[in-house]
């Protein structure tokens, strides 16, 4: 599959939301007892079910184990739109699930993950913890030449610390945004193949035609001007686009398809 196709769920589906009122009181709206759950077991130092322990030099988290899927106490199972992921997230005890042999949640934004999130008393990780969640995952066993994203599964696509489907299956929204191609104070490169990355695994320099084995082949998408989201991991028909260093940092931060999940975190 060519480059363009392989991209073209990249380019399409950007949804405007301009007639859904978000306030930030809505970031916390349907909170239930499940938060008060995770801070028990946040000051034990465990993680729930469904969770994996990371512990870093400057972190210790907990990560969801599978990319989030919709629980029953939401209204739609199954969003198809930004609109009805909007439903969802402005449901009372509708949260993030992370389940074993669930469907991703897709067709969502960056806010409405954010506030998802939020709503099941984590939040999105961070670009740097995404990195380090994902390292060991093999590649080869994920799902990258498909037709559409497949059900959280213990399948070979697991990362060294237990996390499925870092690669793959649907992008990931992080916790970021890129003012043009300025991220964390430096200038991001142009689109192209990862000839250099720094030590979140974002791209530091580019090749434009060749790819790298080095760096998995992975791509790095950019714009110059605008303010954009960030995506990382590759979807379902990213081919061998997809990987640890696979990053789209040109979407607009309401981009929402087929294509498009997350996971949560908590700070332990």
């Amino acid at each position: 599959m060519s480059k363009v196709l392989r991209s073209a769920l990249i380019g399409i589906g950007a949804l405007g939301l301009s007639t859904i009122g978000i306030f930030a009181s809505d970031m916390m709206q349907g909170i239930d007892s499940g938060v008060g759950n995770l801070a028990a077991l946040n000051s034990a130092g465990n993680c729930p079910q469904g969770m994996v322990l990371y512990k870093g030099s400057a972190m210790t988290i907990c990560v969801d184990m599978y990319e989030a899927s919709v629980p029953e106490s939401c209204p739609l199972r199954d969003p198809k739109n930004v609109i009805e992921s909007e439903k969802n997230a402005s449901t009372n005890g509708c949260y993030a699930a992370s389940v074993e042999e669930a469907a991703p949640w897709t067709y969502i934004t960056l806010s409405q993950a954010q506030r998802v999130c939020a709503m099941s008393g984590k939040r999105l990780p961070t670009s740097d913890e995404w990195y380090m969640i994902a390292l060991g995952t093999n590649g080869e066993e994920c799902n990258v030449n498909g037709n559409a994203p497949r059900n959280a599964m213990g399948s070979g696509c697991v990362s060294s610390l237990g996390a499925y489907d870092m690669v793959g299956n649907v992008w990931e929204w992080v916790d970021e945004t890129v003012q043009g191609r300025t991220y964390a104070d430096r200038e991001l490169p142009v689109e192209g193949y990862v000839r250099e990355a720094d030590a979140s695994g974002v791209a530091i320099s580019t090749d434009p035609e060749s790819a790298d084995v080095l760096y998995g082949k992975d791509y790095f998408w950019s714009k110059e001007d605008g303010t954009f989201g960030m995506l990382r991991g590759g979807f379902y028909g990213s081919g061998e686009d997809a990987g640890l260093y696979t990053i789209n940092a040109s979407v607009p931060t309401n981009f929402a398809t087929q294509g498009v999940g997350f996971r949560c975190v908590f700070s332990v």
